[in-house]
């Protein structure tokens, strides 16, 4: 793996955040470039283009045209029927066991309560491509380029995933009743030190192991997830990357049978103290009535971006303090890059 693939991979814009706050933490309904159709899915669901939110990238595509996607999606789709014998599951893979997003002001623990019709994450792991491309098709990076510490992640059952470990799908099986599993693995990259590690995170079992920790294996260890789950990643320390694999017990000749989309939400990374205070006190800038108004120390150029990275503005300024209109710009949140950090403004 070489640090080049993933410098291709990054945003050119870099995520900024005050030394009191140096945390991200994804929570799509507070991101307002997100859209979606009327079944609650991202308008962008079959075009070829990363999603982003909070700092946060997220990878997608859709390699074979209209109708087919790999990696993640945002959708807010409360469907939890069975379609096994309806209207068929890739019309209705959109929905999520607990009927919307982490309601982040519940956190308990290793779970939380839902917020009905809150945006998630769907992600869709094709094991065909994880054999042809390096981080196959679902991977996690941030919106600047550097590393980051993994904090942890919601994870759910989407409709699809849970039906089909209870009752079978048409082509996957009830799960086996002794050893019966289904489960997504998170595996964080040091591309400095071409290090892994691995995260397993089981979305159904069957008496296979001692989930609950209680020193017993019994029915409390018998489950099929259908709420939203905490799963640890801060044993994967200094972090470039996360990438996504699935498994299941019940496989066929072409690999897993059961279903390989899952739910997630909340996801939670530090970032370093470089990053974290990367404004120096030299550097200043803030907005008001439309205008930004930026304070430097020397010349250079400054470049602005929004949230989905997109360029809105370049220029290069002398040292001094400048007023740029940007009465032009939507209401939101921007990132305003210069040669010695990145400054996040609200407009």
């Amino acid at each position: 793996m070489k640090k080049i693939l993933l410098s291709a991979l990054l945003l050119l814009g870099a995520a900024s955040v005050s030394a009191q706050n140096d945390y991200l933490q994804l929570d799509l309904s507070d991101n307002n470039n997100i859209t979606y159709d009327e079944n609650g899915v991202w308008t962008n669901v079959y075009e070829n283009q990363s999603l982003q939110a909070d700092g946060l990238v997220f990878s997608h595509s859709a390699p074979y045209g209209p109708g087919y996607y790999e990696g993640f999606i945002a959708s807010k789709n409360t469907d939890t029927k069975n379609h096994h014998d309806a209207a068929g599951w890739t019309a209705n893979q959109w929905g999520c066991m607990a009927q919307g997003g982490v309601d982040l002001d519940s956190e308990e623990g290793w779970w939380a309560n839902a917020i009905f019709e809150k945006p998630f994450l769907i992600n869709y792991y094709s094991s065909y491509s994880a054999t042809t491309n390096e981080y196959g098709t679902s991977y996690i990076t941030t919106a600047y380029n550097g590393s980051f510490y993994p904090q942890g992640i919601y994870v759910c059952n989407t409709p699809w995933g849970y039906y089909g470990c209870t009752e079978g799908d048409g082509f996957a099986t009830p799960l086996a009743p002794e050893g019966g599993y289904y489960k997504i693995t998170f595996h964080g990259v040091n591309l400095e030190a071409q290090t892994t590690t691995s995260i397993d995170f089981y979305l159904a079992e069957r008496h296979y192991s001692d989930r609950n920790s209680d020193g017993i294996i019994n029915d409390d260890d018998n489950f099929t997830l259908d709420h939203w789950a905490w799963c640890d990643l801060s044993e994967m320390g200094c972090t470039d990357l996360i990438y996504i694999t699935m498994d299941s017990s019940d496989k066929g000749e072409y690999g897993m049978n059961t279903s390989t989309i899952a739910c997630l939400d909340g996801l939670k990374v530090r970032l370093p103290e470089a990053i974290a205070t990367t404004t120096p006190d030299k550097v200043q800038a803030y907005a008001t009535d439309g205008n930004l108004y930026i304070s430097l120390d020397r010349a250079q150029e400054v470049h602005i971006y929004n949230t989905m990275g997109e360029k809105m503005m370049s220029c290069t300024l002398n040292a001094g303090t400048h007023m740029l209109n940007l009465a032009h710009l939507q209401h939101g949140i921007y990132l305003i890059q210069h040669q010695q950090g990145c400054v996040k403004v609200r407009l």
